[in-house]
């Protein structure tokens, strides 16, 4: 079977959880597979290798930030002529926030992931035309993959959608080896991930840590990547007290990610809705205990293997949190039941179901 990818995603993305998604999904091909990825310039840091593209070269780093938009259309240029070529089975776009590609499948099926609905479940932070595309393109596809149950309960909810072309595919774990030298950290910490704004409910993590700075004076938080704070973030934290308690990493590597969680006394994730959560499977591999918010996945995805709390109440968090940092013997049982549930998601399962999907695909365009 031949399945093309589009580059929109690596275009986009030099780091990230859907480039990761769809470099995975291309690491794990099966042999009877044959991935096409048609890319002329990304600095995707997954695809360095060059592996997955014989054209790819490196965008380079001297030219200016807007120089993504010519980089892009190049790209689209080339998906769009590999689109005309037609010399493949199933197409898989990387996004769903655009259909250029619609025009030039000429009947041949496609297969769209939907990694969550949040531009539909909070559509003030959303322009009207983007959930029109998404809206388009997801309801057009010959099968459609739902990252988690509860991602597609939300689809089969919002969108006119057909129960049966949906199939849940759940992520895979990412073995990282940590860095061997630590970052300049704290050496107590709860570290939170990714960007910070809307829905992630970073407000509710800082009020928690906030309450439980009297009994754990050592105890700081670390927030890598999502950007520097801003200036609402930063004045939030004078009034809580927290200026010195927070710290904001720049991008980080990898393996310097791994060793972040490795260090931490838990990783936190409050957000009020996610599709997955990736970063719970990576601090699970990491050996990091975990805390969530009773919200969307999360449950489906950590099952026991973590402590929850309702994510409109600091309060409930900063009880889990102050039982976590005051019981070793707790943070370890964590340790224990994550690293536990993470051997149930690999790649190389979610690959293997991804294929199957492409099969049904492709069996739907034969008997049309």
């Amino acid at each position: 079977m031949r399945v093309l990818y589009d580059h929109h995603a690596f275009s986009l993305q030099d780091v990230g959880g859907i480039t990761r998604y769809f470099s995975e999904l291309l690491d794990h091909a099966a042999p009877a597979v044959q991935c096409q990825l048609p890319l002329v310039l990304s600095n995707n840091l997954y695809l360095r290798d060059r592996r997955h593209t014989s054209h790819l070269a490196i965008r380079p780093q001297w030219l200016a930030e807007k120089a993504w938009r010519a980089s892009s259309q190049i790209n689209q240029w080339a998906a769009g002529r590999a689109l005309r070529r037609g010399d493949f089975d199933v197409f898989h776009p990387t996004l769903n926030d655009t259909d250029y590609f619609l025009p030039l499948l000429v009947g041949r099926p496609y297969v769209v992931t939907v990694h969550d609905l949040i531009p539909f479940l909070y559509p003030q932070y959303y322009a009207n035309a983007a959930r029109e595309v998404a809206t388009r393109v997801i309801s057009q596809a010959t099968r459609i993959i739902a990252v988690s149950e509860n991602t597609r309960a939300d689809l089969l909810r919002l969108l006119p959608v057909v129960p049966e072309r949906v199939h849940v595919v759940p992520h895979g774990r990412t073995a990282v080896a940590p860095a061997s030298t630590a970052l300049p950290v704290p050496e107590h910490y709860l570290l939170y991930t990714g960007t910070r704004h809307y829905y992630k409910n970073f407000s509710c993590l800082l009020t928690a840590l906030a309450s439980l700075r009297p009994r754990h004076p050592r105890l700081h938080l670390v927030c890598a990547g999502g950007g520097p704070f801003t200036a609402d973030e930063q004045q939030r934290l004078l009034e809580l007290g927290l200026a010195d308690r927070v710290r904001q990493l720049g991008p980080v590597s990898d393996q310097q990610l791994a060793r972040l969680y490795h260090d931490a006394l838990a990783f936190v994730f409050p957000s009020h809705y996610e599709g997955f959560g990736l970063p719970i499977l990576e601090a699970f591999a990491q050996g990091c205990p975990v805390v969530l918010s009773q919200a969307s996945c999360f449950p489906e995805v950590a099952r026991e293997a973590a402590l929850y709390f309702d994510p409109h109440r600091p309060d409930e968090l900063a009880a889990q949190l102050d039982r976590l940092v005051a019981d070793a013997e707790l943070r370890q049982h964590l340790r224990r039941a994550g690293e536990l549930r993470s051997q149930d998601f690999t790649w190389r399962h979610t690959a293997a179901l991804t294929h199957r999907v492409y099969q049904a695909a492709r069996e739907v365009s034969v008997f049309a």
